[in-house]
């Protein structure tokens, strides 16, 4: 049995898993770095990967298995190649789509393979049109659908940043990673915390302890300080709440700042089909008498340069934002009030506008409470978008964060992956 691995990109944690898996079952391990090709047009790489799969089938024993592995496959499980060939020359399979996945490939050495490579191979070459999608290039093998089974295991499952974290579930062999390029940090993550979890026997998305022990459904930390910073979330995101939890009061702890921490929506507030993130306002609304700043921080935010202070980014505002990734003139989930009856009525008029929204079920239902927000404070005379701090400065996405980023926002993600990327980025921040 021969694992190919065949990596046009920088990938060391996919290595070491490849490598951990033919270790493990005792299979000859061929790795290939062909990561000075990662910038280059993917018929470039084609024409070098099928090359490659066919120069090392044809030197393998009759009737021995190949698995093709690239940067963004990584195995689950130790299941053996041939419990996965039984009565098969080939197994290729579709991942998220209806095409198949080019990520993990298993070949047998038989005449039939190695004619029908041949032909691929002949078809793909540089002064040649090819198709835009490598998957065109399989097209004389037959190819299983998505969530295909061997008995009871999936062959291969999709992972992607914002996709739900099924591989970590379902009884699977494989994963393979949607080619996000600027997701890359996602699939470094992922890929360590598989192979950390593996090696130490552990199920996966099991996490760093955050050290979080409260269990209540309200904590205020260091009462009556000029500046607080208000958090909630709910027992279904605690998963990635407790780690921003931890992170927010250890920062606050260091600079002496208040901290108000909601681990499920107030009794006072909660109907029973309102999403968390509708009762910013009510919350700020609050706690703005008791403080000359109030800051809204959203569990899906982490401190990452905790040196630095709050105070420089009130001097001369009454507000402190920062821009959208999107199309939104700033977003909602990193907020700064200064106490003054302009933001104190500004507040309630958030609370009012979203008491008569029909349908608040979820974060981003009815547009979201940022967008009423945005409404209510851009109509305030003294509103100026000038003053809009860039997300370099504040409120990072975290596909852009850099060691110096300042605050990160980890937008756009599924809750367990969200909870893996702040776990990674936590851990390895010290190393930046």
């Amino acid at each position: 049995m021969i694992v190919l691995s065949l990596l046009f990109d920088h990938a060391p944690g996919a290595l070491a898993n490849h490598r951990s898996y033919a270790r493990e079952l005792g299979y000859r391990h061929i790795e290939i770095d062909c990561s000075d090709l990662s910038g280059s047009p993917s018929p470039i790489r084609w024409v070098y990967k099928y090359e490659t799969l066919l120069r090392h089938l044809s030197q393998a024993a009759p009737n021995e298995i190949l698995m093709l592995l690239s940067e963004n496959a990584a195995i689950l499980r130790p299941v053996a190649l041939p419990d996965l060939m039984a009565g098969r020359d080939w197994l290729l399979t579709c991942a998220h789509t209806d095409a198949a996945q080019t990520d993990v490939l298993i070949f047998r050495n038989t005449e039939t393979v190695r004619a029908k490579l041949a032909e691929l191979v002949s078809r793909c070459r540089i002064g040649v049109v090819l198709p835009e999608n490598e998957a065109e290039m399989l097209h004389d093998f037959t190819t299983c659908p998505q969530q295909f089974k061997v008995g009871d295991l999936y062959v291969v499952i999709p992972a992607a940043a914002n996709l739900e974290s099924v591989w970590a579930i379902w009884n699977a062999f494989s994963l393979t990673f949607v080619d996000e390029k600027q997701h890359r940090r996602y699939r470094t993550a992922v890929v360590e915390h598989v192979n950390e979890c593996r090696a130490r026997g552990k199920p996966f998305l099991s996490l760093t302890d955050p050290g979080v022990r409260e269990t209540g459904a309200k904590s205020v930390y260091q009462p009556s300080r000029a500046i607080a910073v208000v958090m909630l979330y709910t027992p279904n995101v605690a998963c990635y709440g407790r780690i921003a939890e931890a992170n927010f009061r250890h920062y606050c702890e260091r600079h002496g700042y208040t901290l108000y921490v909601h681990r499920d929506i107030p009794p006072q507030l909660n109907d029973g089909k309102t999403s968390a993130n509708w009762f910013k306002a009510a919350l700020l609304r609050e706690y703005l008498p008791n403080h000359q700043w109030v800051f809204w921080l959203d569990a899906d935010v982490l401190i990452n340069d905790m040196n630095r202070r709050l105070e420089p980014l009130t001097r001369d505002r009454e507000t402190v934002l920062a821009r959208d990734v999107g199309t939104w003139s700033f977003n909602s989930g990193i907020m700064g009030f200064q106490r003054n009856q302009p933001n104190y009525d500004a507040l309630a008029r958030v609370i009012d506008e979203c008491r008569n929204v029909d349908d608040k079920s979820n974060v981003y239902s009815s547009l979201g409470d940022q967008h009423y927000f945005i409404r209510a404070i851009e109509s305030m005379p003294e509103f100026d978008k000038t003053r809009i701090l860039d997300f370099i400065d504040l409120n990072t996405p975290w596909i852009y964060r850099r060691p110096e980023s300042f605050m990160v926002h980890y937008i756009g993600m599924w809750q367990d992956n969200r909870a893996i990327v702040m776990d990674y980025d936590l851990r390895h921040s010290a190393m930046d």
